[in-house]
């Protein structure tokens, strides 16, 4: 009797592996892995089938940077440019910003690392800047006194720093962000910010 051949099954075995390299690779991305050999391992495949599914890393990263936008939750600018009191605006413009942050934390320190090499990871790393830019820019409008210093302070790097080499934990670092920034906010400003931020921000949209 001649064995029927069941192109569905096949199908489905393939988009089964892809699944299982793109979980490896947000994993491995994650602890600063990028090379397919690991990768590979991880995903359980050979490497020419894994070179199959993504002939290179710009393939990859842009399947990963999708599947990572995805499960993000993007603040509501609009909203937070709403809040009239500055005190409560910098409390939530920062505790949505450190949760991006924290989000971020392994897949941000590569992509800053190796988007000089990749356009896909140059693209995230522009919208998460833009991101950054306009929290900067409700918390402390440009040209307001300590606009320059609050966007450092608001850089994922500085947040990095404070909880690697400071050995802060995330509550800890959002904590320490807050007690540097609310000096520069000035107090007696109540007035709504523009909803500007909103339209200047990049989108986790497909680089």
């Amino acid at each position: 009797m001649t064995r029927r051949y069941d192109s569905r099954k096949r199908r489905q075995a393939a988009e089964q592996t892809r699944q299982d390299i793109v979980r490896a690779a947000l994993k491995l991305h994650w602890e600063g892995i990028t090379e397919f050999e690991p990768l590979a391992r991880e995903a359980g495949c050979s490497l020419p089938t894994l070179r199959k599914h993504f002939p290179n890393k710009e393939a990859l990263f842009r399947v990963c940077t999708r599947t990572f936008a995805g499960t993000l939750i993007l603040p509501d600018l609009a909203a937070l440019g709403a809040i009239g009191d500055p005190t409560r605006r910098l409390e939530q413009s920062i505790d949505e910003l450190c949760r991006i942050h924290e989000a971020m934390f392994g897949f941000a320190w590569l992509a800053a690392h190796q988007r000089r090499a990749s356009p896909i990871l140059a693209a995230e790393m522009r919208a998460y800047d833009g991101l950054a830019d306009a929290i900067a820019e409700i918390i402390a409008p440009a040209g307001s006194p300590g606009a320059a210093t609050v966007r450092g302070l608001l850089d994922f790097l500085t947040y990095r720093a404070l909880r690697r080499s400071g050995g802060l934990s995330p509550d800890e670092a959002r904590e320490a962000m807050m007690a540097l920034l609310h000096p520069l906010v000035a107090p007696g400003n109540s007035s709504t910010c523009s909803t500007e931020p909103l339209r200047r921000a990049e989108r986790y949209d497909d680089p």
